[in-house]
């Protein structure tokens, strides 16, 4: 990003030498350019005089300079980005004015029109802005999610063993402030078991995991744009949710880290990514992964050399759905070696209802359920 804005000074400060010679400067114009819809700054617009290869670029916070010769004080300044429409205006628009908020209107077009390079920046903006609208298209707290849970459990492919729960969760900021540390500070939760109730005594329920998938609330993975960077991106298909036209995007990494995966020990990462392109809304997210081990505590935590009480050989894929400004199921379908025995894990949250009236304050999490 650094090369590219560098390349872009270097090249703008070409035009501003080339229009100093033998031509006065007239007027200077400065501004900003953002988002129409979101006032999210527009990195690397391209600014320029129409007809001519007279022009500048703004920089990552959308800032741009342009020294306006005589000669071309009667044409027209034109803004151009990519995953925008093209917008165009007299120069001596701007000459009145000592800084100039310029808004540009995003467009939705086949983005298998545009070249590689371009089409991963596009890609990237899709997921800026799904991040970046995650406040207002989801909903804020406090409020509580009732939830019911499953986990069937299968041992070398014959021993099978059902947990099921119905779930508080207490959220007291919601989707307002997401980020991983918000919402672990955020977001508590308490578990009644269903009867027969002695299956969770003495089991891990790893529900944290369960609900570090919804990466709208945590920011995570491809919805944390400083993130972005890592990831191989391409768009799949465009569907139609709920009537509603939406991008799938794919994502993978060659070589996964902690921060794209939440994997600590992960080997191999991918998956994709529906967003509606009405109002940049996540509708849904899946990924699958490898992982050489699991600490049994969670995939988060690392596998220490003294630690042998561990899974192996984990393989698993999980799917988020969302609609009506919440997450609706996730499900998470785990495959590991425990102990030399073959274990199968499916496991499914449910989003029953949402409360927010009389909202149920919860302090803790409920990591280790007793049984009653």
């Amino acid at each position: 990003m650094k090369k590219l804005f560098l390349l872009v000074t270097i090249i703008s400060l070409g035009f501003s030498l080339q229009a100093q010679d033998g031509s006065q400067i007239i007027q200077t114009i400065k501004g900003k350019v953002v988002d129409e819809a979101t006032n999210e700054s527009v990195s690397f617009t391209n600014i320029s005089i129409e007809g001519t290869f007279y022009g500048t670029a703004s920089n990552e916070e959308g800032e741009f300079e342009l020294k306006i010769p005589e000669e071309m004080a009667g044409g027209q300044i034109l803004f151009s980005a990519v995953g925008y429409k093209n917008e165009k205006f007299p120069v001596d628009t701007y000459f009145d004015r000592e800084y100039n908020i310029v808004k540009l209107e995003p467009t939705s077009y086949d983005i298998d029109d545009v070249d590689i390079a371009a089409r991963s920046r596009v890609l990237e903006r899709i997921l800026r802005m799904a991040s970046e609208n995650t406040p207002y298209n989801f909903i804020g707290g406090p409020f509580n999610l009732e939830c019911s849970y499953e986990n069937l459990k299968t041992i070398d492919d014959t021993t099978e063993v059902v947990q099921m729960a119905e779930v508080l969760i207490y959220d007291k900021v919601g989707y307002v402030e997401p980020s991983k540390l918000n919402a672990f500070r955020m977001r508590k939760y308490e578990i009644t078991p269903a009867e027969p109730a002695y299956t969770f005594s003495s089991g891990i329920l790893n529900f944290d995991e369960l609900i570090s998938m919804d990466w709208v609330r945590t920011g995570s993975s491809v919805l944390n744009p400083a993130l972005l960077y890592q990831f191989d991106l391409k768009q799949e298909a465009e569907v139609e949710v709920d009537g509603k036209p939406a991008w799938v995007i794919s994502f993978s990494q060659d070589e996964p880290t902690f921060a794209g995966t939440g994997d600590f020990h992960a080997s191999s990462f991918s998956g994709q990514i529906t967003v509606l392109k009405e109002d940049y809304s996540v509708k849904k997210l899946e990924g699958s992964v490898q992982s050489s081990k699991h600490n049994r505590q969670g995939k988060s935590l690392a596998v220490g050399n003294s630690n042998s009480n561990y899974y192996k050989n984990v393989s698993y894929n999980f799917s988020v759905t969302y609609s009506q400004l919440k997450p609706d199921v996730i499900m998470l379908n785990k495959k590991y070696d425990y102990k030399g025995r073959q274990v199968a894990e499916k496991t499914t949250l449910t989003i029953n209802r949402v409360q927010m009236a009389d909202v149920k304050v919860v302090f803790s999490r409920d990591y280790f359920p007793a049984s009653e």
